[in-house]
């Protein structure tokens, strides 16, 4: 296992982040691999990698920094294990590999579990690039090693979202949705493929109204105008109060939501995604013609919806939440 790690690189490393729980060492959520998985696959902008966990004391930037907090004793193994891989990727950054190689070794034994948050990390990078069947075997081979685990579970129902499962998908959601924000933001967004909106509404607010930080307020909001939409509810009244409620960010994709709110033009929100710096690093022209489409929606011009929903599917990456979305509403469509 520990030359399948150091074989996936230092940027995997990264990716051994607890999937499902929040830890005793605060992470900022640009180093955070799993919210800046959800920001990308929402169409939010994440920006240059940023390497800054914090703890108690402040930022963690260095391998000194990292060994002072691993003299805590308060620490989980999780906590610990997670630590010791980041001191690891910062031992590879250096060249020093043997010390890589040891601390490796040591996370692996204070935290068994973190080769299958590694392996459904790489299962979830398999299914981005289209080999979702691979993906769903490797995760079925670790799952009968470490049955229920939950980022097991979860990778799992991401996976079969991409292939269109969307009830199997919600069944693997709804096992941890109760604990794991994580799996309840994916349940939300399977409910709504799935065609469950109100449901899907439920959790969407839970999160707004807790302050997750698994997902960006705006994403939240820009969903739940949409399960509206398909709710008949006034979507565009709802969005607005939302925004004062929550506030509206300067940065993408907040022109999308200006424009749910009848303050842009469609075609002024095209420009917005083709020249925004943060729409350009994020697949903004992806989520652009995915909220017009459901503007359009809303406004019962089925005919355009469709043309523009069939746009996302052409513009989106099979991870990417509006290509789920885009493709639910053409099968209820009775369209590929």
């Amino acid at each position: 296992m520990r030359g399948f790690i150091l074989g996936l690189g230092a940027a995997a490393v990264l990716a051994v982040a607890p999937l499902a729980a929040q830890t005793g060492v605060p992470l900022d959520r640009d180093w955070d691999p799993v919210a800046r998985e959800f920001n990308r696959h929402e169409g939010g902008d994440v920006g240059a990698l940023a390497v800054t966990p914090r703890g108690p004391s402040g930022p963690i930037n260095s391998i000194p920094a990292v060994t002072r907090e691993l003299a805590r004793q308060d620490l989980s193994p999780k906590d610990r294990g997670n630590l010791l891989m980041y001191r690891a990727m910062l031992h590879l950054a250096a060249g020093n590999q043997s010390r890589a190689d040891r601390d490796i070794d040591l996370a692996l034994r204070t935290d068994p579990t973190l080769k299958y948050d590694m392996l459904a990390s790489r299962a979830r990078d398999m299914a981005a690039s289209g080999r979702t069947q691979p993906a769903i075997d490797l995760v079925e081979r670790a799952l009968q090693d470490q049955p229920g685990y939950a980022p097991l579970v979860t990778t799992r129902g991401q996976v079969r979202m991409m292939q269109g499962d969307y009830a199997l998908a919600l069944a693997d959601f709804s096992q941890n949705a109760g604990t794991s924000d994580v799996a309840r933001r994916l349940r939300a967004q399977a409910y709504y493929t799935n065609g469950n909106f109100r449901e899907a509404v439920g959790d969407l607010d839970y999160l707004l109204q807790s302050g997750s930080s698994v997902s960006q307020p705006i994403h939240l909001m820009l969903w739940r105008y949409a399960n509206n939409v398909k709710l008949r509810r006034d979507a565009r009244g709802m969005l607005t109060s939302d925004l004062r409620s929550y506030g509206e960010p300067e940065a993408w994709p907040a022109p999308i939501a200006r424009f749910l709110a009848g303050r842009m033009t469609s075609g002024e929100l095209e420009i917005a995604a083709e020249t925004d710096a943060g729409a350009k690093r994020s697949d903004g022209r992806c989520l652009a013609s995915y909220f017009i489409a459901m503007d359009s929606v809303r406004q019962g011009n089925q005919a355009r919806a469709l043309e523009l929903l069939q746009l996302t599917q052409a513009r989106c990456g099979i991870a990417h939440f509006a290509h789920w979305a885009a493709t639910a509403e053409l099968k209820r469509l009775g369209r590929r």
